[in-house]
């Protein structure tokens, strides 16, 4: 596929992700035949001029006008854009309890994704086993990471852990790292995209709403 040569704004990639979300979820629940940008827009509150702007970033037309999109087809459109293999290998870096209390709302395969290698820093997971593999030490975390096609690891440790996982990961080859410790500062090493999901900002930024939403009213 022929992407576009427009640089894709974090907005427009954050929705792309949405779309192909959104789809996997519909081909699992059985739905079949064509969709639309207006029913892909109804469906999670966007304008449905902002859905066919974003697919435009795909570098071609996926659906045809007046009947829509194949999902199944929208799907792969996307997953190649957003370069996902069919099942995309990710290492989780935290206490085995943390990390399985994450996987009992996040169903990794359900997305598409491998849990294909596990590394705590508590000493007290040593022998620990989550979804069949071993849980190992964070330093063991090495360029091996590369040899079993691993490129992106979701950190979820104390944040005390947090700069010394993101260095060893960026030492192994991990070029994208998903940070769930509301860490306010880290350093992201030289080539490596930290996204960082900062709860406590996020509930911060809520009370400003409610209290906006509140003085309106």
């Amino acid at each position: 596929m022929q992407k576009s040569s427009k640089p894709t704004p974090a907005a427009v990639l954050h929705r792309l992700s949405l779309y192909h979300c959104l789809l996997t979820d519909w081909l699992l629940a059985g739905k079949k035949g064509a969709i639309t940008s207006k029913e892909l827009a109804g469906t999670l509150g966007l304008n449905e001029v902002t859905v066919r702007n974003d697919l435009s970033f795909l570098g071609e037309t996926p659906g045809k006008r007046g009947v829509g999109y194949s999902i199944d087809g929208l799907r792969h459109m996307l997953g190649e854009f957003l370069g996902l293999p069919p099942f995309a290998p990710v290492a989780f870096i935290g206490s085995a309890k943390v990390v399985s209390s994450l996987f009992s709302f996040f169903l990794v395969e359900k997305y598409g994704f491998i849990s294909a290698a596990f590394f705590s820093e508590d000493p007290n997971d040593r022998g620990a086993v989550i979804n069949g593999r071993e849980v190992q030490p964070i330093e063991g975390i090495s360029p091996e990471l590369g040899a079993m096609g691993i490129e992106v690891a979701v950190v979820v440790t104390h944040p005390s852990w947090v700069q010394h996982s993101i260095n060893l990961l960026a030492s192994a080859g991990v070029k994208g790292i998903l940070l769930l410790t509301p860490a306010v500062v880290i350093e992201a090493p030289e080539g490596v995209h930290v996204t960082q999901i900062r709860i406590p900002c996020d509930l911060k930024a809520l009370f400003h709403r409610v209290s906006s939403v509140e003085q309106e009213v």
